[in-house]
């Protein structure tokens, strides 16, 4: 029997009992890179505003996370291989839990640079591992509504990080000890979970790069989902702002546009456990396209304008919880270490370069330049989904992975 074999009978051989306590200590690790990022993004911005440093500069040290995830994700697959998944974990959690109480211990700007690079890879390690847990331990049929949990998790955690800052403030060391000790507190569910992970042993059957063409609708939909994620949450204010909105509604977006985020995934899971998840995923990038066709209309509105938001915010991030539910249905074990690293870079690059190209269409076309750039890389998924549908054939729930 090959490893791929004995990890699909470890995985899929578990007791309901057994594979509650994976998704639970999955869905651990998850939360605790939401409140990770979710606190440490705003809360290090304003701190470094606070000590004198320029845009430019809390622009770069922000870079820090995309870089640590372009440069460490395509080497998880390979330490899987060398070290057990639960082993690695807790690694990564205690990684992280160090790496942001460094920031209080080392308060300089320049110090920041690596120790956020630091930890952003620990938080890294503990997205994509427990990405490709979750996707292992799935069940064909519910797959869809696991990984919708899953993203509600993540998305429902990330919001939790700034209502800490809301409720202590930024000042002083306890909004750091506070968003330490919740991602420490990732461990206690995967105490619960030993020897229920898969380890995966083998070397998957192709190059890393080469998922990201064996999979090209799905890790699109990830550099897509990615790109357009950043660019409203860096640039809707001020498209807001210039459009001739109140602040108060221009602060509000950002809170709709994240409430469909986390309502409406395991929806959107559900139908990816009906119906062809090509075409869901077809279905989400259209709604890609509507929303920003739809906002400069309704921009002045704020009754029209929310009910917009909400759902063009819920629905588009299916791209990113379809694309994994994809890349599930296709491979297992170390294939899909492989293309689940592929996938998380894919969506790491679209961050990286989502807000560049959003702030050039602004300045090109102000302000609905940014609808243009939204409506662009939402229209180029939808193309790569219908074209791999219609050359690939349907992606239906409950098939066998295909061979890879």
């Amino acid at each position: 029997m090959t490893d791929s074999a004995i990890i699909e009978v470890q995985t899929h051989s578990l007791t309901d009992a057994q594979r509650r306590r994976s998704m639970a200590a999955a869905l651990g690790c998850i939360g605790a890179v939401g409140i990770g990022l979710g606190a440490t993004l705003p809360l290090l911005a304003l701190r470094m505003d606070a000590m004198g440093a320029s845009a430019t500069i809390i622009g770069l040290n922000t870079a820090m996370v995309g870089l640590s995830h372009l440069i460490f994700t395509p080497l998880v697959p390979l330490i899987l291989r060398r070290i057990p998944m639960m082993t690695f974990l807790i690694l990564c959690i205690f990684a992280s839990t160090i790496g942001i109480m460094g920031y209080v211990l080392f308060p300089s700007i320049w110090v920041w640079f690596p120790l956020r690079f630091f930890t952003s890879a620990a938080l890294a390690g503990l997205f994509i591992v427990s990405e490709i847990w979750v996707n292992q331990i799935a069940d064909e049929k519910t797959r869809g509504r696991a990984i919708g949990m899953y993203a509600t998790v993540f998305a429902g955690s990330f919001a939790i990080g700034p209502l800490i800052l809301l409720g202590v403030g930024t000042s002083g060391a306890l909004p750091f000890l506070i968003t330490a000790g919740m991602t420490l507190l990732a461990i206690i569910p995967l105490m619960f979970a030993r020897g229920l992970m898969p380890n995966i042993t083998e070397k998957p059957s192709r190059s890393f790069l080469a998922f990201i063409l064996v999979a090209p609708a799905a890790t699109f939909a990830a550099l897509a989902y990615g790109a357009i994620e950043t660019q409203v949450f860096n640039l809707l204010p001020v498209y807001s702002v210039r459009s001739g909105a109140t602040e108060a509604v221009a602060a509000l977006v950002l809170s709709v546009f994240a409430a469909g985020n986390v309502a409406l995934q395991i929806p959107i899971g559900l139908l990816a456990d009906k119906f062809d998840r090509r075409y869901v995923l077809a279905g989400c990038a259209a709604v890609g396209i509507a929303g920003p066709l739809l906002i400069p209309f309704t921009a002045g509105q704020p009754m029209l304008l929310y009910p917009v938001l909400f759902v063009y915010g819920g629905v588009v991030v299916g791209l990113y919880t379809v694309g994994l539910a994809l890349l599930g249905q296709r491979f297992r074990g170390a294939d899909l270490a492989a293309a689940n690293a592929a996938f998380v870079v894919m969506y790491s690059l679209g961050a990286l370069v989502g807000p560049a190209a959003g702030g050039v269409a602004m300045d090109i076309n102000n302000p609905n330049g940014l609808m243009v750039a939204l409506t662009v890389i939402a229209a180029c998924a939808l193309i790569i989904t219908l074209w791999r549908r219609f050359t690939e054939g349907p992606a239906l729930p409950g098939e066998m992975p295909k061979p890879s």
